[in-house]
């Protein structure tokens, strides 16, 4: 039972088969219809909408009363033989969730009913029966069950179009089927055609007022002859022949890396959406040429699409969609594809001592993150210079080494660009510290007085490399005494310089020597020291001495000497000595020089005469004696001029060997007695007559000693 629109002063009736004698009063009726709603106030044209709504029909959307709000009929023409392919309703058979009644891939000449359940639940379309005049086709399958966003489309089920009234042929060629059934020509028939859908049991008369199904009343396709047919998807009470693909925006700007996102927008020429069309993106030009995509219109006829530039140019892209009768074609877009801006950043602290590398390193990202595999080049001061490539997290490290004075030096980092990114770079600050230093003294161990000294050193940075054109100053001593010079390192850090004549106290025998570089903008100071050996003399002498019997302290005595000068040292000769040993004239004397360094001991006595009771009567003539000594030996020499023991004459040369030997009466004399001076580098005493008479008395005359020491 169809439900009954019954607005104030008027009454409509269900249709009903008309026989052939009431088809003109069928025609009259439709006629006054249209008229009634041209012409009515708009107030009743209110009213009437809201009657419609009361009933479960939307005006607008053409819903079914069973439905819940979002099922909608539409109506269209399919003419492919005649082919328009912008007014050939748009989806078709083969689209996404469509359910199509029909037959597929023929000749289409029919007009077409489409469903389009956008609620949220299934909803199940018992039927689709269309009505023009006379006419009734119930041709398609009962019971169609369409889930949400699904589509059912009823059209010609017969591969061969013909104008057949009703039945079960399968032609559904509406075009050309006028009042009861009969052919259409080019005068408008008045025939208004009804589409009753019946869903969840409930049924909903549907009239098409702006005679889609039936072309205008009139056979379309002879008026004139060849003219196509096709009109595309229009709410029923609407006509809006063809359609427009639109694909916006029609420029944009992106970086490469990043996406470009498009809209494409269906719509029949109305401006409804037509929604579950398959659209195709392509790009026909530029860097993505032949990058292809494919979408579904939704419930607002919209399909978005979008991908990403791998290259930098100029995209050319279109959009389309396929139906029987050909492509529906868009405008094109245009997409610019930039390089992408590229950001560098120099990490860590950027330092190290000068001459010695330091790290540097930065990290490179783009829009897209980390950029890996670039190179990097990194400056110092506009100077020297690293480079490194990108890892995976974008950083580059490399050592640079600094060949400037220590200071904060600009450090500047570029990335000069790649095929996808622009170019980059940052700037911060390197510090050059100054670098460490190390001096040795290299010069000799012992010094001596009156002689030139060199003093030697090697400066070194970080203990292994050679700093060459440096001053290193030497001293030796300290204080008032203090004796420098200074050198210039060679290309192997060696630096020397002689003191033209060491003049150090006479007390010495160690100095102290230092080295000292006292640093520059450069490299850091340092020092060296040493305790050099100083040469030193020493010696003594004595006329005479005697024990046992009779004793006598030495005398003259020098004492010791020791000096690393040049001197003479002895106490004044003493005339006569008297006892039981006299003696005339006794000296002593040691006497020192430098380069070389040289001790010479003399002593010397006139005479002397030895009575002691028990010993014989020893006289002894002229006595001298020498020793000299310098780093090369000693030398020793003796001069006596006469000996009796007990008025015997005792044979003696002159100048008597080396400890040469005589007894007489028991006496023993000992003549140029020498013996080396323990302890000394060098030294000899020399004693002129050494006596031992039966042990009772021990006399020595004439002693000489002279040694050196720190040769």
């Amino acid at each position: 039972m169809k439900r009954q629109l019954r607005p104030r002063g008027w009454t409509i009736r269900p249709l009903r088969p008309f026989g052939p004698a009431r088809a003109a009063a069928q025609g009259v009726f439709m006629h006054n219809l249209r008229a009634f709603r041209t012409a009515m106030p708009r107030w009743l044209a209110v009213l009437m909408t809201a009657a419609l709504a009361l009933t479960g029909v939307a005006a607008v959307s053409a819903a079914p009363a069973a439905a819940a709000s979002g099922v909608v009929v539409q109506v269209g023409y399919a003419d492919n033989a005649r082919a328009n392919p912008n007014n050939f309703p748009t989806p078709w058979a083969g689209s996404p969730g469509v359910t199509f009644d029909g037959c597929v891939g023929c000749t289409y000449d029919a007009g077409a009913v489409r469903v389009v359940n956008n609620t949220s639940i299934a909803q199940t379309v018992d039927s689709v029966i269309v009505k023009v005049s006379t006419c009734t086709f119930d041709i398609w399958p009962h019971g169609t069950v369409l889930q949400p966003g699904q589509q059912l489309i009823v059209t010609q089920t017969n591969p061969t179009a013909a104008a057949v009234c009703g039945g079960t042929s399968g032609a559904f060629d509406t075009s050309d089927i006028g009042v009861n059934g009969a052919a259409t020509n080019c005068t408008p028939d008045g025939v208004i055609p009804e589409v009753d859908v019946t869903i969840g049991g409930v049924t909903n008369a549907l009239f098409d007022t702006k005679q889609v199904l039936n072309t205008g009343g009139i056979d379309l396709a002879a008026c004139p002859a060849g003219t196509n047919e096709s009109a595309q998807w229009s709410l029923i009470g609407t006509r809006c022949p063809s359609a427009s693909l639109t694909l916006g925006p029609s420029t944009q700007t992106d970086d490469v890396g990043t996406t470009a996102s498009f809209r494409a927008t269906l719509t029949n020429s109305c401006g409804d959406p037509l929604q579950g069309a398959t659209v195709s993106f392509t790009v026909q030009s530029g860097p993505n040429a032949g990058l292809t995509e494919t979408a579904t219109t939704d419930v607002n006829g919209v399909a978005t699409f979008s991908y990403t530039g791998a290259s930098p140019g100029t995209d050319i892209a279109i959009e389309t969609t396929a139906n029987p009768a050909g492509t529906i074609t868009s405008n094109t877009v245009t997409v610019i594809w930039q390089k992408r801006p590229s950001s560098l950043t120099i990490t860590g602290t950027s330092t190290s001592d000068y001459n010695d590398p330091g790290t540097v390193s930065a990290v490179l990202t783009d829009n897209g993150g980390p950029a890996a595999g670039q190179t990097i080049v990194f400056t110092l001061n506009g100077s020297e210079s690293c480079s490194a490539v990108t890892d995976a997290s974008g950083t580059a490290s490399c050592q640079i080494t600094p060949r400037e004075a220590a200071g904060s030096y600009p450090l500047t980092a570029t990335f000069s660009g790649s095929a996808t990114d622009l170019g980059s770079s940052s700037t911060a600050t390197y510090t050059v510290h100054l670098e460490e230093t190390t001096l040795r003294y290299t010069g000799p161990s012992k010094a001596a007085n009156g002689v030139p000294l060199t003093l030697s050193g090697v400066l070194l940075e970080d203990g292994t490399s050679a700093i060459a054109g440096r001053t290193v100053t030497f001293t030796l001593g300290t204080g008032a005494s203090a004796q420098s010079c200074t050198g210039t390192t060679d290309g192997n850090g060696n630096a020397s310089c002689t003191i033209s004549s060491v003049n150090q106290p006479a007390s010495s025998t160690s100095v102290p020597v230092t080295a000292l570089f006292a640093g520059d903008a450069y490299y850091l100071p340092a020092s060296a020291s040493a305790t050099l050996k100083f040469q030193y003399m020493t010696g003594e002498a004595f006329g005479l001495s005697a024990s046992g019997l009779a004793t006598i302290a030495a005398i003259p005595d020098t004492g010791p000497i020791q000096t690393a000068s040049a001197g003479t040292f002895g106490p004044p000769c003493v005339a006569s000595i008297g006892g039981l040993i006299s003696a005339h004239t006794l000296c002593a004397q040691v006497v020192t020089s430098v380069n070389p360094g040289t001790s010479t001991a003399t002593s010397g006595v006139q005479d002397a005469t030895i009575g002691v009771p028990g010993v014989p009567v020893i006289k002894i003539g002229l006595v001298q004696s020498s020793s000299t000594t310098n780093c090369s030996g000693s030398t020793g020499s003796v001069t006596i001029g006469s000996v009796t023991v007990g008025g015997i004459p005792v044979n003696v040369n002159l100048h008597p060997g080396a400890n040469t030997t005589v007894t007489v009466l028991g006496v023993t004399l000992t003549f140029n007695e020498q013996t080396p001076v323990t302890g000394a580098d060098q030294g000899l005493t020399v004693n002129a007559v050494h006596i031992n008479a039966l042990g009772l008395l021990n006399v020595v005359i004439g002693s000489s000693s002279s040694d050196i020491g720190n040769c």
